[in-house]
């Protein structure tokens, strides 16, 4: 899975080519965006606390909590790595107003790891959270919050996602001095993201861009140096029907689970968790610098709750990449 071969580069270090010195074959500039409100920004530090639009934000040394209640007074409350831009929208047309948080992180920490993520709560009529989380790459200058586009015109907001590897494109360059540029496309629908194939706003998707590097630590070699490797695509869809697991054992190390074997998945990772309670909903995103996610995941396994799997990337090896873990 691309998301190992991306811990993998974060930890090597090599220098060799680098993801923002090569283009997506996207020109952000270029697509229209999805009106958006800024609610506010700033990096929250901590011991901060903000409110807005109802909802509280408290900033600690590893963690920022966001909570509030629904229109039915049933109380939410999600954990996330950090908190600069907030921005306000109705992402999915449902008339409930949707976040978007932009921030640097939690993985920009390596040549390969992407700078910056976005993380989305698209809220339903009784005003209560389903979470959403992508990496981005290409953040800066207000970058980040271009990713949220307009291409069908329709009153909601399509996602551009854009996963760089390392993967050879190129046969006749030196081992990651080659790779591809993936840039799929995602539509909002009813608390979800739904992938769109095809031509939209005149580009096809997936739209797969080819890089390589022939600096001189890539020089250009006379003989085929590597077999070329097709990308992978990454299955981000949240929309149902998910894929019904039972958890076998306690969170390890880094929120990887062992569950029971069903569709050819032995152990998951999930980067976003969501655990509807009866009387709380409670969301964990992706946090490196804090074990949220896996207590949570652990407080799920403990009480035998029913767990639906939705947007998964499987491997040869029975690990699987997911994007929502949703339990009740």
């Amino acid at each position: 899975m691309r998301r190992a071969i991306l811990a993998l580069c974060v930890s090597l270090g090599i220098a060799f080519g680098n993801w923002n010195d090569t283009s997506t074959g996207i020109d952000l500039d270029k697509l229209p965006h999805f009106p958006l409100t800024k609610v506010r920004s700033g990096w929250l530090k901590p011991g901060a606390r903000v409110i807005f639009d109802g909802i509280t934000a408290v900033a600690t040394d590893s963690d920022v909590r966001l909570s509030a209640a629904g229109k039915s007074g049933k109380r939410w409350e999600v954990h996330t790595f950090g908190v600069d831009e907030v921005w306000r929208g109705d992402l999915d047309g449902n008339g409930a107003q949707d976040y978007v948080f932009f921030a640097g992180g939690p993985y920009g920490n390596g040549r390969t790891a992407p700078s910056f993520s976005l993380s989305i709560l698209l809220r339903d009529r009784d005003a209560m959270p389903v979470p959403f989380f992508t990496v981005v790459y290409k953040g800066e200058n207000r970058d980040g919050i271009k990713h949220l586009v307009g291409l069908s015109h329709d009153g909601r907001a399509e996602l551009l996602i854009s996963d760089y590897d390392e993967l050879p494109s190129d046969a006749y360059v030196g081992p990651f001095c080659s790779g591809h540029w993936v840039n799929q496309l995602y539509r909002f629908n009813n608390l979800a993201v739904q992938e769109v194939r095809g031509v939209l706003g005149g580009i096809r998707f997936p739209l797969i861009h080819n890089w390589t590097d022939r600096a001189l630590d890539c020089a250009e070699q006379q003989k085929p140096f590597s077999k070329v490797s097709p990308p992978v695509l990454i299955n981000y869809q949240t929309s149902e029907p998910g894929l019904a697991a039972t958890l076998r054992g306690p969170s390890g190390q880094l929120g990887f689970m062992a569950i029971e074997p069903v569709m050819g998945c032995k152990t998951i990772r999930a980067d976003a968790v969501l655990y509807d309670e009866p009387k709380i909903r409670r969301v964990a995103f992706p946090n490196l610098s804090n074990d949220y996610s896996e207590r949570l995941l652990n407080r799920i396994w403990k009480a035998q709750a029913h767990v639906e799997l939705r947007g998964v990337t499987k491997s040869e090896q029975g690990e699987c990449a997911v994007e929502l873990l949703w339990a009740k």
